[in-house]
């Protein structure tokens, strides 16, 4: 009889020191979408939780703009980030995170975050000109120092022809938030006109001062080339999806 009241009483006792207390929840959850050697994937990182007996953390994700999330993958307690590369071009994945206690207690859930599975990266091509590209490096989204834009006729043969150029000097970098960047342009033009006393044709050059323009590559599509006086139409461009050196991003 002593020896069954000793027993539960070492159990009532053991009992009391289960853990019940879920984890704090990790904090600081942030992520980008990101091309590395022409892979696309999604990099999350986290703080670590609070609570000192974490055995591991739960990622979830949702591709419906947070109606639900599913879990996806699980990470040990010292592991405070993860790599998804399970996602699509120009989709949004949201991602939230929870820890798990060593007494199997699993706290709440972090804040979500959202990303969108675009960067400008690769080559650029102007609509109506089939033979220029403008390449955006992966690395840290530089263009071209100087472009140039070729419009007008190929070659002048009758009165008033004209053969013209754009040369964009860019200001190197994109901002990486906004996919915007910037320059000066300079229009060059040669017209064939008569000369001063009518008796046959000459080439004429004409410049004009310089321009202040905008490059703008945030949407996926459709990027833009404009400019600050409204004097010139606005040039488009249509992402190829490919590196700078041929190579498709997204085979």
């Amino acid at each position: 009889m002593t020896r069954k009241i000793f027993l539960i009483v070492f159990l009532l006792l053991v009992g009391c020191d289960i853990d019940e207390d879920a984890p704090d929840y990790p904090t600081g959850l942030r992520g980008f979408f990101t091309l590395k050697n022409s892979n696309p994937r999604i990099q999350i990182s986290w703080y670590e939780s609070a609570s000192d007996d974490v055995s591991e953390y739960h990622i979830f994700r949702t591709t419906d703009l947070g109606q639900s999330f599913d879990s996806l993958s699980k990470v040990g307690a010292s592991v405070l980030s993860f790599s998804d590369t399970t996602i699509i071009w120009q989709e949004s994945f949201g991602y939230k995170i929870r820890a798990k206690d060593q007494s199997t207690n699993t706290g709440e859930f972090s804040d979500s975050i959202f990303i969108q599975c675009y960067k400008p990266s690769g080559n650029w091509i102007f609509s109506n000109y089939d033979s220029t590209t403008i390449c955006v490096q992966p690395t840290n989204y530089s263009i071209p120092s100087t472009i140039y834009l070729n419009m007008g006729n190929d070659t002048l043969s009758s009165m008033f022809d004209t053969i013209a150029e754009m040369t964009l000097s860019s200001e190197s970098y994109l901002d990486s938030i906004n996919w915007i960047g910037s320059g000066w342009m300079i229009y060059n033009y040669t017209v064939l006109e008569f000369n001063e006393d009518s008796s046959g044709l000459n080439t004429v050059n004409y410049g004009r001062l310089p321009e202040y323009y905008s490059i703008n590559l945030s949407n996926p599509d459709l990027g833009t080339i404009s400019f600050s006086s409204g004097d010139y139409d606005t040039i488009h461009l249509v992402h190829s999806l490919n590196d700078c050196d041929g190579e498709m991003f997204f085979p």
